[in-house]
């Protein structure tokens, strides 16, 4: 038995060589794909695409890792596993494949960055590239109070932190923090971006898509993050309200353990437009980090005032990067090797549910 360590990485290069390593030991090819752009190191990154199966099914397991930049980590390992070892971990149901695509945004991998080179946040800027996104006032107000455009150092960053007691003023701590995390389209330096059309990402996926899944009756997209959930375990959840058919029949898979997810938006719903006549069902899966305080919450908006206004060789900056990028990667031994052991065993009653939700649909059809 393999060390869990085996899988991880530290850098895009790295994680790109052991998905091509993992492809190898499955014998199936892998479609590298360029970013545009560079790493800090001045390196290529790339995104690659790999699958298993018959490549006529009819179904697909769309599983997906780093669509939040620097958490792609974490994905990565589950997939290189996972491919590695296909024959034993993934037994897909009849007429059905698996479809990785790895590191989805490789630029915010490589960077420690959970959105792209866009400073979009890519799971809601791809929803909202499909629907219209509801005005988000308190967000501005947010944004306006902070003062993050008028901020000259991080020294001045950090004192500013006080300004959020004008704000508690106004509104709930609650609905304050869900403002922030509902993502916005008004303020493209700010955190929670979600961007003014398809990116380069988006168009990557929709690309892998029409090419690989055209045409399928049924698609389980697995999108892998970090953050969620006790630390060094992993949880899973859905977008859909709760009682709708969708999450009933998710959380059946999981004999009813789905964790508490307040955003009711079916993330991937826009699969069906970009594959007409497929039906989608989205899982999340997080490992859980730490559990970060409120003191703490400034290393989200400033590490993006960083990139947007700052200078990430900064030695002031080191700090607060380096304690961001460890939030959403600890990349300890311990943390490592246990978000793996619980990560892998959510494979079986994923695809068990899986092949009953392709054979509930073939009985229907009769």
């Amino acid at each position: 038995m393999t060390d869990a360590l085996e899988w991880y990485s530290h850098t895009v290069p790295e994680a790109h060589a052991k998905f091509l390593s993992s492809a190898s030991r499955a014998g199936v090819a892998v479609e590298e794909v360029v970013h545009p752009l560079v790493g800090p190191a001045g390196e290529e990154i790339r995104s690659a695409i790999a699958e298993t199966g018959p490549a006529d099914a009819s179904n697909v397991l769309l599983c997906l890792s780093g669509i939040h930049g620097i958490e792609g980590y974490f994905g990565s390992a589950i997939q290189c596993h996972a491919l590695a070892h296909s024959a034993t971990v993934l037994p897909l149901p009849p007429d059905t494949k698996a479809v990785f695509i790895h590191l989805v945004n490789p630029w915010g991998t490589a960077w420690s960055s959970r959105e792209n080179e866009d400073n979009v946040e890519l799971l809601r800027g791809n929803y909202y590239c499909h629907h219209p996104k509801p005005p988000n006032p308190i967000f501005s107000d947010f944004f306006e109070t902070m003062g993050y455009r008028t901020i000259t150092s991080i020294d001045e960053f950090l004192s500013g932190r006080g300004r959020v007691g004008k704000l508690l003023k106004r509104y709930e701590p609650g609905e304050l923090m869900s403002a922030i995390a509902d993502g916005q389209d008004t303020h493209p330096d700010a955190i929670t971006w979600v961007g003014n059309g398809p990116t380069w990402s988006k168009q990557l996926i929709d690309r892998v898509l029409r090419e690989r899944c055209c045409g399928t009756g049924k698609v389980l997209v697995l999108d892998l993050h970090t953050a969620v959930g006790p630390p060094g375990e992993t949880v899973v959840f859905t977008g859909y309200a709760p009682g709708t058919p969708k999450d009933q029949m998710v959380r059946s898979w999981f004999d009813g353990e789905l964790w508490p997810w307040p955003e009711y938006l079916e993330f991937y719903d826009w699969v069906s437009e970009v594959v007409p006549g497929t039906d989608v069902v989205s899982v999340t899966m997080e490992a859980g980090t730490e559990q970060i305080g409120p003191v703490d919450q400034y290393i989200f908006p400033l590490d993006v005032w960083i990139k947007t206004y700052g200078d990430r060789d900064d030695p002031s900056a080191v700090p607060h990067l380096e304690r961001y990028r460890r939030f959403f990667y600890p990349e300890t031994p311990e943390w490592m090797r246990s978000v793996h052991a619980h990560g892998s065993a959510r494979w079986m009653p994923l695809l068990r549910g899986f092949a009953e939700w392709i054979s509930e649909s073939k009985g229907e059809s009769r």
